[in-house]
């Protein structure tokens, strides 16, 4: 009999034990930490993937502006020396170095908080500034005082002064990283240094109409160099080290990029209100794109989808859809921006 009793107790009391035993834990559950939860998938903006950081001189507002690519917003304005003129990322991606041509240091910002970790004095009047391929060294262009300033981005020392031409103006190195050219604007020539040796090896001369600024095919063969007093481009064959033609363009110290294929290059025309698009093959300009008075930085992205513009006149970046080669986006900066680099997802190597 009493164990009937005991089992029939013991029937009644176990749902209500369960009971008990589910709702305290249940509010153990609700009292943990958020973080002890599993998270629900959100779309908010913050899961996109951002887009290449635009970093943008702005030489008479003494600063550079980063702007997201992917908003077209900028992001941060980081304060440099006096009158940047020119700036360039590291292979790497891990460093922005600046030239002021004013104050006649060097800026270099740190891409991961953008801010200012060290400013290194260089020659008079600082203009041009690019690196070797494979991030080694990075080279100064002194305007002021015809000569080249190396530096080590290992110490971020200065470890050489090169003398070169007169005016010198910018440079840029040949893909496999063995030389570095140089535009001499006063002399007519483009001296080429021995990257190794941080020697000028040759002289090329007969470059007429102020050569100014230069670019590289992806190849290594054709050098670009804009000749300011006649509003072309001239072109030089690597392989003899010679001008081999001239391409008419606009007027002004143009900036040119070349796409990736090496199939075309967009030249900013500051004398004019567009850029000039340039087919390598006919060696002719093909299309004009208004972007507004003054266009001088120009900057092709990796993809090749997009060239991002200075536009000084309007204080403006251009963003030039380059499908259908015409501007679909205007970005507000800061007084005369100048120049533009950009850096992208696959920039940053660890």
């Amino acid at each position: 009999m009493w164990k009937k009793i005991i089992l029939l107790c013991l029937f009644i009391l176990l749902p209500f034990t369960m009971l008990v035993a589910c709702t305290g834990n249940e509010e153990e559950d609700l009292n943990k930490p958020a973080a002890d939860k599993p998270k629900e998938k959100t779309t908010s903006s913050d899961d996109n993937e951002p887009g290449a950081k635009v970093y943008v001189n702005n030489r008479d507002a003494g600063n550079i502006q980063v702007i997201d690519s992917s908003t077209n917003e900028v992001l941060d304005t980081i304060r440099v020396g006096e009158k940047p003129t020119y700036n360039e990322i590291g292979p790497k991606g891990k460093y922005v170095y600046v030239a002021n041509s004013q104050s006649e240091d060097v800026s270099i910002i740190s891409t991961d908080n953008n801010e200012v970790v060290k400013t290194i004095p260089v020659g008079k009047t600082p203009k041009g500034i690019n690196f070797t391929p494979d991030g080694d060294w990075v080279f100064v262009i002194n305007e002021g005082e015809g000569t080249v300033t190396a530096i080590d981005t290992a110490t971020m020392e200065k470890e050489a002064t090169i003398e070169v031409g007169d005016k010198p103006h910018n440079g840029i190195a040949s893909p496999d990283g063995s030389k570095f050219y140089v535009t001499n604007t006063a002399s007519n020539s483009v001296s080429v240094i021995n990257v190794v040796s941080k020697k000028v090896t040759n002289t090329i001369e007969g470059i007429e109409g102020a050569p100014h600024n230069l670019n590289i095919t992806p190849n290594g063969e054709t050098l670009l160099v804009t000749l300011t007093q006649k509003g072309e481009l001239g072109v030089i064959d690597l392989n003899k080290e010679k001008l081999t033609a001239t391409i008419p363009v606009g007027t002004g110290h143009h900036v040119l990029d070349i796409t990736a294929d090496g199939k075309f290059a967009y030249v900013g025309n500051i004398g004019a209100d567009y850029v000039s698009v340039v087919d390598m093959e006919k060696q002719k300009e093909v299309d004009q794109i208004e972007v507004g008075m003054g266009p001088h930085g120009t900057t092709i992205s990796n993809d090749g989808k997009n060239v991002y513009v200075a536009v000084t006149s309007k204080d403006q970046v251009a963003v030039i859809d380059r499908k259908e080669n015409e501007v679909v986006k205007r970005v507000n900066v800061e007084s005369f921006p100048f120049f533009i680099s950009t850096l992208e997802n696959t920039d940053v190597i660890e």
